[in-house]
């Protein structure tokens, strides 16, 4: 058995004490599967003077030259070839630059089965038949934007009866769907299934919000879930507090805080992070996180902020066992949040750009002001 079917086999995805030799191992092999086919990468490696030998534990894992996500933007890296990848996706981005990640097979069959463990535990997966509001793109052949692959397979953890997007392709195009999101709520508060929302938290935000202004006040079904990710983007300036938040979600909708989820991930990091009870990414199995000084890229110690980079062994198209985010984070250890889950969690800060960074979200103030009674 290799180390990575060792690692994407076990059971639970937080169990971080009896997996850490098996980590450890499956990126070593990860590393030497990418070195062994990509000669970019192993000239990036070998400029940095990194070797396999300097990882003789967990502690050693910042050694490896982190690839930050702006030069995947810019550049092409595989470790196959393009046309053996069954699935590609593309980052959101600006200025025409994207990053591209594909998927071999046995990696987007871990990524499966790596994501069947998480979502379970985290009681996403359900089989009573549900409605769907999607915050953000309708699935298109004419785009590969990751947000848009991962909006529509969250889609598929409970058999949808409908799904309605914030923006419907016209097939050269997308345009804002006010009418549709309207009429869908208001007939889905009148039937007897779960409505799951799916997407931007800006977007949810933006639909609650023009609720309460008409006095729109709808009763969903008890299990209906709010299922977040992507971040506020370029509405951070409209961001309001957690709670305020969610009490603003269960006033319109009747939707309770324990049902409104929050994940985190990247194209360049296609692993799933979610927010516990209270509020916080804790690590899984599956990778490890270092914070590093945004000067000098070393670790730094927890409790300090610098720059977000990820190591994990999922993904052997594309030499990412390594990569450094523009974002800025914090790393805690387990005892520092109090909920059951037993290992460290990081606390996302902003960007370490001066600009804000607009990407595939839209101006969703514009998108929702329409709804009304």
């Amino acid at each position: 058995m290799n180390h990575r079917k060792k690692l994407f086999l076990h059971r639970h995805p937080y169990d971080i004490e009896n997996t850490r030799d098996a980590f450890l191992n499956a990126v070593k092999e990860d590393l030497q599967h990418h070195i062994k086919n990509c000669d970019e990468y192993a000239q990036i490696l070998h400029k940095h003077n990194f070797n396999l030998s300097q990882l003789s534990n967990e502690s050693d894992l910042y050694k490896i030259p982190p690839i930050p996500t702006l030069y995947l933007k810019r550049n092409k890296l595989f470790s196959i070839e393009e046309d053996k990848m069954v699935m590609k996706a593309t980052s959101s981005g600006t200025k025409g630059q994207h990053s591209i990640v594909g998927f071999d097979k046995a990696s987007l069959f871990y990524g499966i089965l790596m994501m069947f463990r998480f979502f379970s535990y985290h009681k996403v997966l359900s089989l009573l038949p549900t409605n769907y509001i999607v915050l953000g793109y309708e699935p298109s052949k004419h785009t590969n934007i990751g947000a848009i692959k991962t909006a529509y397979g969250t889609t598929k953890f409970a058999p949808a009866l409908h799904r309605e997007y914030a923006l419907k392709d016209t097939g050269s195009e997308y345009e804002i769907n006010i009418e549709g999101i309207k009429k869908s709520l208001v007939r889905y508060a009148r039937q007897p299934f779960p409505v799951r929302f799916v997407g931007f938290p800006s977007y949810m935000y933006f639909i609650a919000k023009a609720l309460k202004e008409n006095n729109i006040k709808l009763k969903l079904h008890k299990k209906s879930k709010i299922l977040l990710g992507g971040g506020w983007k370029q509405f951070s300036n409209q961001k309001i507090d957690t709670n305020s938040f969610y009490s603003l979600i269960d006033y319109t909708l009747g939707i309770k805080k324990e049902n409104c989820l929050e994940f985190f991930s990247a194209v360049e990091h296609p692993l799933p992070y979610c927010k516990c009870k209270n509020g916080n990414f804790h690590i899984p199995i599956y990778s490890r996180v270092i914070i590093r000084d945004v000067t000098t890229l070393e670790p730094i110690k927890d409790g300090k902020i610098g720059l977000l980079s990820f190591v994990s062994p999922l993904v052997s198209s594309v030499p990412i066992t390594s990569v450094m985010t523009d974002d800025l984070a914090i790393l805690h250890d387990h005892r520092d949040c109090g909920c059951n889950i037993k290992t460290p969690f990081f606390e996302l800060k902003g960007r370490a750009g001066v600009q804000q960074i607009k990407t595939c979200t839209t101006d969703a103030a514009t998108l929702l002001k329409g709804i009304n009674k």
